[in-house]
């Protein structure tokens, strides 16, 4: 004698309402960049950062020019560039997150400046450099090889495009009224949009770099259609 088919719903899981209503929540996304360690604007931003827009890429390779060797564990030294220290790398390729790559970085420049010791609180730095200028914080000094040894190797995140960004018009004023197409995502944690030079991240990615790099990253919402 055949025993009586199971229902469906004896089949399938039954998940609670709250369960169903996150299932079926589109992606959220956020931009993906720096939490300034100081009030100090593009000087403490060339302290905390360096910049690798200065100089040409050279065998495809960044050129990093910072102070040393401290560097913080993520940094953003350049238009739409994300680099990271040995240790920060570590942290990501552990994190279960999807979407990246890495490439070694050329620490073209590297000087002695130890601004981490400076009161990061106060109103205005308490050095400036002689011209006024703030890459001249890196400029002005010599390289230091030694220093350059004693930071260890250097990072950047390769994050390739796999998503296309829409926008109302022609020319907007903020990245506020860009979006993401949700249609051409990949369905990557971290990823870049065609027609958006900043790096991109879905919620779980923005909750984790959080807790992986907290002080060091900010994220704002990104909108999506």
């Amino acid at each position: 004698m055949h025993q009586p088919i199971a229902s469906i719903h004896s089949i399938l899981p039954v998940w609670p309402p709250d369960v169903i209503e996150v299932m079926t929540m589109p992606a959220r996304f956020y931009w993906f960049g720096e939490q300034p360690l100081t009030p100090w604007g593009d000087y403490g931003h060339i302290l905390q950062h360096g910049m690798t827009s200065h100089l040409l890429r050279v065998e495809g390779l960044l050129c990093l020019e910072r102070t040393g060797p401290y560097m913080p564990p993520i940094t953003f030294p350049g238009i739409g560039d994300v680099v990271l220290t040995s240790g920060g790398k570590a942290q990501l390729e552990a994190s279960g997150l999807s979407g990246f790559t890495f490439r070694p970085v050329r620490k073209t420049r590297i000087v002695e400046l130890p601004w981490q010791d400076w009161d990061l609180s106060t109103g205005d730095p308490p050095e400036l450099p002689e011209s006024g200028e703030p890459e001249d914080y890196i400029l002005e000094r010599q390289p230091d090889a030694r220093l350059s040894d004693e930071m260890g190797d250097v990072w950047e995140l390769v994050v390739p495009v796999t998503a296309n960004i829409g926008r109302p018009t022609r020319v907007v004023r903020s990245f506020h009224e860009l979006y993401v197409e949700l249609d051409s995502w990949n369905g990557a944690d971290i990823f870049r949009a065609d027609g958006y030079g900043g790096v991109l991240v879905v919620e779980g990615a923005k909750d984790r770099l959080d807790e992986l790099f907290g002080g060091y990253v900010a994220f704002e919402e990104f909108a999506s259609r």
